[in-house]
């Protein structure tokens, strides 16, 4: 399949590293973005000036957008993606949306003629160019099979979830986890710190205990390096995966006494001025309420 020419609309910080990946598999990759294609160049990609450009030399099309608002720029814009795809084409979609959403983009492309794909990305940017990422997929068992050779490409690690627009909710289980572990690992660091032992020595310890968990082992050494930035998930990305758990979470009437304890520190990091921080300064957080604390034991004293 690497003949297959692919295109990228939204090349940027999740995006690159998957365009990387293809082109490493030896795909020809075309690519939009409105900036910052420097990057994207310098990996041996084709930068076009338009969606509806990728379009018209691409044969499956990948879409990997913030937000609904600038998906929908980009599929209705000024030479937008809908007006120029046809039964030639498969898309898939890569970007978090609501459910709801997702199935009223999938009706417009399917209107076109176009089959459509979805995949949720579970892991930071890192982990995608490293391919210890995952992909939820949702859509026609086919259409998963048709697409095998490009998914291969992007991550080793795939799950069929079901029909298109069922692998959301499985990508916002995955981050409802990603806030408590890596609180959870905020938490044990700092004991350990106040316990008496050198930040790293925690790290490895534990990361091969049976506390270890996916995000102890992302997020503890960067904690113990104080290391946030750059920041492969700054809390400004996190802030949309918590808002969307947390819907899913109450519609569904379930309890959540974790993530209800978790999504607080997230939000207040965003207020204290640390969003564009990795989320793994939520440390910065636990660390200042263990000093307060401490302050306290001290006045009552």
């Amino acid at each position: 399949m690497p003949e297959v020419t692919i295109g990228m609309v939204g090349i940027g910080q999740l995006g690159l590293p998957i365009a990387t990946n293809l082109l490493a598999a030896g795909f020809r990759v075309v690519g939009y973005r409105r900036r910052d294609r420097e990057a994207f160049i310098c990996q041996g990609g084709v930068a076009l000036d338009s969606p509806a450009a990728v379009a018209q030399q691409a044969d499956i099309i990948l879409t990997c957008l913030p937000s609904e608002v600038a998906h929908v720029g980009i599929m209705e814009g000024p030479e937008g993606l809908l007006d120029c795809i046809g039964p030639q084409h498969t898309l898939i979609e890569i970007g978090t949306y609501c459910k709801t959403f997702k199935q009223r983009i999938a009706q417009r492309i399917e209107q076109r003629g176009a089959r459509v794909l979805e995949a949720e990305v579970s892991g930071t940017p890192s982990m995608v160019l490293h391919r210890k990422a995952s992909l939820f997929l949702g859509g026609d068992p086919d259409l998963v099979a048709h697409c095998k050779p490009v998914l291969n490409a992007i991550a080793d690690i795939q799950f069929h979830i079901g029909e298109f627009g069922s692998a959301v909710a499985m990508k916002l289980i995955a981050n409802y986890l990603v806030a408590i572990h890596t609180l959870a690992a905020a938490e044990a660091l700092n004991l350990g710190v106040k316990a008496g032992f050198d930040p790293q020595q925690v790290v490895d310890v534990i990361r091969q205990s049976a506390g270890g968990s996916t995000m102890f082992n992302a997020r503890a050494p960067m904690m113990a390096e104080r290391h946030f930035l750059p920041a492969p998930g700054p809390f400004v990305t996190l802030e949309k995966y918590i808002d969307m758990a947390s819907e899913l979470s109450e519609g569904l009437d379930c309890a959540a006494p974790l993530f209800n304890a978790a999504k607080p520190y997230f939000v207040r990091a965003i207020e204290e001025g640390i969003g564009e921080e990795d989320i793994s300064a939520v440390i910065k957080l636990i660390e200042a309420d263990s000093m307060a604390n401490s302050k306290k034991e001290k006045t009552s004293c």
